[in-house]
């Protein structure tokens, strides 16, 4: 009896710790799964004028299904845009991490995430060569299993508000 117990009360407690680490998976927002048309809008600036375009983006899970990877390929300005995001989950801190490159820029940006409701939100404080910072953020809203919206904002360091500079929609192809 006694073996028993100790038995079941060892499978309680990984049972247990199993299911905390199971917190942020990528099953959570297996959602962005598939190949979306994207009506995006961007500016470069806070104040600048906002670029309107279309384009597809095919989102699937790759590395053996532990990284969601999305290959967007759009405009800007009226050149070719290509942006490339993976999405993963540290498990030992139970936060969702994001890397986003694209093709103006060049540069990899990293973000942490956790997921809120219906929205999944990543940020990242960033640091220029001058030592100034801006706050980034970028936030996934899912709309329905066939549309969700990203957009992507920036607070540059004293102050409070959040600018917008993308907002993109994703409505499902297949």
């Amino acid at each position: 009896m006694k073996k028993t117990s100790f038995f079941l009360i060892l499978f309680l407690a990984w049972k247990s710790s199993f299911s905390q680490t199971e917190k942020n998976t990528l099953r959570e927002i297996d959602i962005l799964i598939g190949t979306w048309t994207v009506h995006a809008e961007k500016r470069l600036s806070a104040q600048g004028p906002w670029d309107t375009s279309a384009g597809k983006a095919v989102i699937s899970k790759v590395v053996g299904a532990t990284v969601i990877e999305e290959n967007f390929y759009g405009s800007l300005e009226g050149k070719p845009f290509i942006t490339k995001t993976l999405i993963a989950t540290d498990k030992f801190i139970q936060k969702y991490q994001r890397v986003f490159a694209d093709s103006e820029h060049g540069v990899f940006v990293d973000y942490e995430g956790e997921k809120n409701g219906d929205s999944i939100i990543f940020e990242k404080n960033w640091i220029y060569p001058n030592k100034s910072t801006v706050k980034l953020r970028v936030v996934y809203k899912i709309i329905s299993k066939d549309e969700f919206i990203i957009e992507n904002m920036r607070m540059p360091e004293h102050t409070s508000v959040w600018d917008i500079t993308g907002k993109m929609r994703y409505k499902r192809l297949e």
